[in-house]
């Protein structure tokens, strides 16, 4: 597989992909604008490379709330990758391990967080949540993933009600009985977001009240996952969190918001010292990493990629596609006269 070129990668998942997963994957809501300007707008920031700098030696090491990983570069949750390959979560685990970076596993996942975190290795984890009505049982599940050894829970809180995807809708996921989010509340059968069962229905009606429970509750630092105003991020510091996701959640849900690369700057403003900003979004290029990092994000996510990497060739997909994006960001360092992540500062980015 050549993943030196992410759009020939793309557009060979897609002749692997079965047409309603490709569709699944790739649509966002509405019209699709978000989608689309996600990307561009990282297109559109302009670098100011330093010159005569020593660049060597790059350092792309990082740490994420306490743990050490060699890529600022995650792989962010997405849903139901047995869409996508016969052994879904359980193969992005192992090629997010192998490519030394952290995986975040969906609540929409296929396989149990047990089964993830075993297949991971001991490799470092999060684990994405939506917050479900029943407490009990989200309490439960919380103890699981720590037990199993997650680091972090990523709570995301910009889907109370699923958007709406024409495309989706004309090429759906069938639902069936033997495919459950098992890590769900009574294991349902896992439905898309716009499944039409799902039209308008409130899901996941979370409050800040409910995060100051989840923040008390929960045995593992908490990030939040969806935020797009520096006024939200703030309120999230002041209950407790100790991460910030700017996401507008891949233009999957509302069209027509801003893009990430508009506001990354704000939030992390916001957020302040007292908690880690992340940012994901359109990421396709290591400058789009670079220019990430130079408006405050600590660390990106990259969504779709891996999907792509996981179809096409399995957990080894995964690895290369992730091993591809720390080679570009390296590249941007070094031409950019950024030897380590702490020199990527504003002024990296034309105003």
């Amino acid at each position: 597989m050549d993943c030196v070129d992410l759009d020939a990668l793309e557009q060979q998942a897609r002749r692997v992909m079965p047409p309603a997963s490709w569709v699944f994957c790739d649509t966002g809501s509405d019209d699709e604008i978000t989608a689309k300007d996600n990307v561009t707008a990282w297109r559109r920031l302009k670098l100011r490379p330093r010159m005569l700098r020593d660049i060597v030696n790059i350092d792309t090491g990082v740490t994420l709330l306490g743990t050490r990983v060699n890529s600022p570069v995650m792989v962010a949750p997405t849903g139901r990758h047995n869409l996508f390959h016969a052994e879904g979560e359980l193969a992005t685990a192992r090629g997010a391990a192998a490519a030394g970076v952290l995986y975040v596993m969906s609540t929409s996942g296929m396989n149990t967080v047990e089964a993830v975190a075993k297949a991971g290795g001991g490799a470092p984890q999060w684990f994405q949540l939506y917050m479900q009505p029943d407490r009990e049982h989200t309490g439960a599940l919380l103890d699981r993933c720590a037990a199993a050894g997650f680091k972090a829970l990523v709570l995301t809180v910009d889907q109370p009600v699923p958007g709406w995807s024409p495309r989706g809708y004309r090429t759906p996921v069938i639902a069936r009985d033997d495919v459950r989010s098992v890590n769900m509340v009574g294991q349902p059968v896992a439905r898309t977001a716009y499944d039409p069962a799902r039209k308008g229905i409130v899901m996941f009606p979370t409050t800040f009240r409910d995060l100051e429970w989840l923040v008390k509750r929960c045995p593992l630092p908490v990030v939040v996952k969806g935020v797009l105003r520096g006024d939200d991020a703030a309120r999230c510091v002041d209950v407790g969190v100790k991460g910030i996701m700017v996401s507008n959640h891949g233009g999957r849900h509302l069209d027509t918001t801003v893009t990430t690369a508009e506001v990354i700057a704000e939030v992390a403003a916001a957020a302040g010292r007292n908690a880690e900003v992340y940012v994901d979004g359109g990421i396709r290029r290591g400058t789009d990493i670079l220019k990430a990092l130079a408006l405050g994000a600590r660390a990106v996510l990259v969504g779709r990629p891996p999907l792509w990497g996981l179809s096409v060739s399995g957990a080894a997909g995964v690895q290369t596609v992730m091993e591809h994006f720390r080679e570009e960001l390296v590249r941007a360092m070094q031409l950019t006269g950024t030897p380590a992540l702490k020199d990527a500062t504003p002024d990296l980015v034309a105003k």
